[in-house]
């Protein structure tokens, strides 16, 4: 692995434009990223997942001039109400028979299903919101996709997110009666897991990263998918006589739902020796949060190591001095992917998981991760896996 490999990867991944579940960039990178594990030597495979995708027709509120995103599993509908800006959950009561307009407290958000949003948004529902538009604010000042559940909406009403930027937009409107125009359909997609493996023994190392995301998420799913490319090669001339199972998933944003089927093809736990997952935002710049703050050329070190017990001293040693990375904790439930694997039996398992200063919004882009900041971080997994693999 070289930096200009990483660049090259990075700038293809780029290249192939937003990676939601289904959509032809999501397709894309599928496509390309089976070409190279073959060209690696590896058998591979497709599995489909049927998950739903948004068609999005038309979604505007009174011709205000904000920007909207419609919630994935979205709930079509006009709604004509009066608009309620609500910052904490003791105004829930605003939210009756009104726009609920949502802020969330400053943080870096991923996930609906989790605090704040799950209770802010149950609480509106419960006074009565006829629609909710959430602001999750955060250092982006940006939109932010929220992964949500796979099967069924979040709310049962038109459910959409803004841009916390435009809060004085809301706040300019508030009490007035508008229009939210939510047109379309939730429609079934077909998504590929990509599925790859080399027989050279009895024992197994498992190698696996999320594909899908909102936007390009260049950092956070381009920084995996680099990282996953530049192993997957490396892997077979370092361990020859072990057979090496690869898994490149859809549906991250729904749930993980191509990782539950994906792991069906896994091997049995009490074979594989170790696995490693290659989470989210393994690496980004930091930027500088004064004024007129300018991009750092070190990493954002909002960025964890989870290791199961087995290899928490090894993980220690291999990624110490990568700001964020040190010490590794323990596996959290509902952290990604990982958890999945941890849950299922894979004992010496641990991942990477980083929330950079653009996670899930449109602009986590190419021009936000070095490909100095992420080669560190693809050597110190190699350093944990091969410290694992001698346990």
């Amino acid at each position: 692995m070289t930096i200009s490999d990483l660049r090259r990867d990075l700038a293809r991944h780029a290249g192939f434009g937003e990676k939601y579940t289904g959509g032809p960039g999501d397709l894309a990178t599928a496509a390309w990223i089976e070409t190279e594990l073959q060209a690696a030597g590896y058998e591979t495979w497709r599995q489909d997942v049927t998950l739903p995708r948004n068609r999005v027709d038309r979604l505007t509120l009174s011709g205000l001039d904000v920007a909207l995103y419609a919630q994935p599993n979205m709930v079509p509908g006009t709604v004509t109400a009066p608009l309620r800006v609500i910052h904490d959950r003791v105004q829930a009561a605003r939210a009756a028979r009104a726009i609920a307009v949502i802020r969330a407290p400053y943080g870096r958000h991923s996930t609906i299903w989790l605090p704040p949003f799950r209770d802010l948004i149950a609480d509106a529902l419960e006074a009565g919101a006829k629609a909710l538009v959430v602001l999750p604010t955060g250092p982006s000042g940006d939109i932010v996709g929220l992964n949500t559940w796979a099967d069924r909406p979040f709310a049962p009403v038109p459910l959409v997110i803004g841009r916390p930027d435009d809060l004085p937009l809301y706040l300019s409107n508030e009490g007035q009666t508008l229009t939210l125009t939510l047109n379309g359909a939730v429609e079934p997609v077909a998504s590929p897991n990509i599925l790859a493996r080399r027989i050279a023994g009895p024992r197994w190392i498992g190698l696996s990263t999320p594909r899908t995301g909102f936007f390009t998420c260049l950092t956070e799913r381009g920084s995996g998918t680099a990282a996953f490319l530049a192993m997957a090669r490396r892997l077979p001339a370092l361990y020859p006589e072990r057979s090496v199972f690869l898994m490149n998933t859809t549906g991250h944003e729904l749930a993980f739902g191509g990782t539950h089927a994906a792991l069906d093809h896994a091997p049995p736990p009490e074979d594989t020796d170790a696995w490693v997952h290659l989470g989210a935002t393994l690496a980004s710049n930091d930027q500088q949060e004064t004024r007129n703050g300018q991009m750092l050329s070190v990493a954002d070190p909002n960025r964890v190591v989870m290791a199961s017990e087995s290899l928490r001293d090894a993980c220690a040693d291999a990624f110490a001095g990568l700001s964020g990375l040190a010490p590794p904790r323990a596996v959290v439930p509902g952290a990604g992917e990982l958890s999945t694997i941890v849950d299922l039996g894979y004992r010496n398992a641990f991942a990477v998981l980083g929330q950079g200063r653009w996670f899930h919004t449109p602009q986590d882009t190419l021009d936000k991760l070095d490909p100095e900041l992420l080669a560190p971080v693809v050597e110190a997994h190699l350093r944990a896996l091969d410290a694992g693999l001698r346990l």
